[in-house]
């Protein structure tokens, strides 16, 4: 298993507001949040001016008011092979998702919606089709955004995946019901019906990040 090197990421946004207040990002987080990692601590702080920091790592400076933390393991580490729930999950990987989120200019709660759906936050997860990782990424899917190895690198899948994202939103005029359903069954199934496929797994795909989003946006 590779010995990934440390670096920081952190993030501060606006405790209201639209996704433009996400705009102050602080790329401070130690401790890389490899795929295999056992536990995370998570720290939600306000700052003096009023904006949101998430981090990993303790702030000593009186300009930080602690507002929750939380202790987190890999989500099938707590769960086992108990079947998807349909409620918001605080995951170790949450620091990293919300900022690279940020960075595509997409909302943290619906990047973290699909990776609720996707792999139920299990960097290690594989589908039957051959899907890896938190993103669930096809191999062609990782190749086509250059991603030849290291498909279970928690950060490496979320960039890509997030990317993917990014790009199917753009193309569907940041519809989300769209880009979802492209997510899940590929832009030609989606080109094909003008719309969602009538494949009831991408329906309910396309409903069950929906939900969960609106779960999500009162958490992040």
């Amino acid at each position: 298993m590779p010995n990934h090197s440390p670096e920081v990421r952190q993030l501060v946004r606006p405790l209201r507001g639209s996704l433009s207040g996400y705009s102050s990002v602080f790329l401070m987080l130690l401790l890389a949040l490899s795929s295999f990692c056992v536990t995370a601590d998570v720290y939600v702080y306000v700052r003096s001016d009023g904006s949101k920091l998430i981090s990993d790592q303790k702030q000593s400076s009186a300009n930080y008011t602690l507002l929750k933390s939380y202790s987190t393991a890999p989500y099938r580490s707590r769960v086992g092979n108990r079947a998807y729930e349909e409620r918001p999950i605080q995951s170790q990987h949450d620091a990293l998702i919300v900022n690279i989120a940020l960075q595509f200019d997409l909302e943290p709660a619906f990047v973290k919606a699909v990776i609720h759906v996707e792999s139920a936050f299990d960097a290690s997860a594989v589908s039957r089709a051959g899907a890896m990782g938190l993103m669930q990424l096809m191999p062609d899917t990782a190749a086509r955004y250059d991603l030849q190895q290291d498909h279970f690198n928690a950060r490496k899948n979320i960039q890509v995946g997030v990317q993917h994202l990014k790009d199917l939103m753009e193309r569907y005029g940041n519809d989300k019901k769209l880009s979802l359903a492209a997510y899940n069954a590929g832009e030609g199934a989606v080109q094909k019906y003008s719309g969602i496929p009538p494949f009831k797994e991408t329906q309910n795909y396309v409903k069950k990040v929906l939900r969960l989003y609106k779960l999500y946006e009162k958490t992040i």
